[in-house]
């Protein structure tokens, strides 16, 4: 029987790795304990292993964190890149609040952990190119990309925060949801232009003005876009600036 094959091993050798047991097997398990809170111990007894095996597929809490954030990217259906440019933002967008959803804490983890799943950059990337090939600069689609991908973080922290339970002014426990609503009832009736909008029930369930605030945003972005006559690709600044007449002689 070789080594691999015996049950008790010398003194002080680790002993061989679980045979079902892969890094994404144990990506899993953090996922499902919550990205956000997961503890090492609390993974392994998940997994049914003593707490040391799972060293022998990541290297630490944060390697741990890095594979799970891969784990999920990777199961999270994205849009294809071959959308119009509106719907491919759209898309994006619905993408990583279905995952936030999906993985709880995944919103507060990317907003703080240096990660870039390879799976991820390659489909940035190709958003990129389409949004390019819509007629953005490569640094409008850039920042569009990003902008809507921290919206959406952003946004699903703060819906999630509002179901934290905090003290109000009184001592009373209740819900940031509660208090919020209460400070804004507080008002004399017409003392703001914003009435009806927060006394509506949708304004702090679900994504709250996230699709709204998306629209205005996709909205100023297609005022970017440049506009391109049939079988050319000029741009507005170019058509703009061509046939300007220079300076005269004289000044030159």
């Amino acid at each position: 029987m070789n080594e691999r094959g015996k049950t008790g091993g010398r003194p002080g050798r680790k002993p061989g790795p679980a045979p079902s047991l892969t890094r994404d097997a144990v990506a899993a398990a953090a996922l499902a304990e919550g990205i956000a809170v997961f503890s090492m111990p609390g993974v392994a007894a998940r997994l049914g292993v003593g707490h040391s095996t799972l060293y022998r597929y990541v290297d630490s809490r944060e390697d741990l964190v890095r594979a799970a954030i891969e784990l999920a990217a990777a199961r999270t259906p994205w849009p294809p890149a071959d959308l119009p440019w509106r719907e491919l933002l759209t898309g994006f967008a619905d993408a990583v609040w279905e995952a936030c959803e999906a993985f709880p804490g995944l919103a507060e983890v990317l907003l703080t952990t240096p990660a870039s799943p390879p799976v991820m950059v390659d489909r940035l990337g190709r958003y990129g190119v389409a949004l390019v090939g819509a007629g953005l600069s490569t640094r409008d689609a850039a920042v569009a990309v990003d902008f809507v991908g921290d919206l959406v973080l952003s946004s699903a922290v703060a819906m999630r925060g509002l179901d934290r339970t905090v003290p109000d002014a009184a001592g009373t426990p209740s819900t940031a949801r509660e208090q919020y609503r209460d400070a804004w009832a507080a008002a004399p009736p017409g003392a703001h232009p914003f009435e009806a909008e927060f006394a509506a029930e949708e304004t702090w369930h679900g994504r709250g003005w996230f699709d709204d605030k998306l629209a205005i945003f996709l909205d100023g972005l297609a005022t970017r876009i440049a506009p391109t006559a049939p079988g050319t690709t000029e741009t507005s600044e170019t058509s703009e600036t061509r046939g300007t007449p220079g300076p005269p002689e004289e000044n030159a």
